[in-house]
């Protein structure tokens, strides 16, 4: 009787380590994600005065940081099957996002106006996703 008890405690601690080391690794994760692309939209933001700036450097310079991002993001191990979405949603956005910009600073350079316009369009079909991809990520990382 004794030993049975010892040993359905024993699994009931292994269990709960499980438990509370997967709950651990979804949170790690969802820090992990959260933490670049909160890391990513600051820098941007700050490069080209949230989007205000006409430096066409720092417009490339937030291209850049775009692109740094989709490959830490791309580059996280995660293991969560809806995190590893998630993870990718972001990577190609950023990615997206990145060449749209590159895109519209050398039409810009050019005076290209159709390019101009078709490049602009690309940052915003780019960038649309952002608000719901975060907005589903906090929900599915509180529950």
């Amino acid at each position: 009787m004794i030993r049975e008890l010892k040993g359905a405690l024993s699994l009931t601690v292994t269990l709960t380590f499980l438990v509370s080391g997967c709950a651990e690794t979804k949170t790690n994760q969802c820090r992990e994600i959260i933490s670049i692309a909160n890391g990513t939209v600051k820098e941007a933001k700050q490069l080209t005065n949230d989007r205000k700036s006409t430096d066409l450097e720092a417009t490339l310079l937030a291209a850049d940081t775009m692109e740094l991002a989709a490959e830490e993001m791309a580059s996280l191990e995660i293991t969560d099957e809806q995190l590893q979405a998630y993870q990718k949603e972001f990577a190609i956005m950023y990615r997206e996002t990145a060449t749209a910009t590159r895109s519209f600073v050398r039409a810009y350079e050019n005076k290209d106006k159709t390019n101009l316009k078709q490049a602009q369009k690309a940052i915003k079909e780019a960038t649309a996703p952002e608000e719901e991809l975060v907005t589903k990520i906090n929900q599915y990382c509180l529950e």
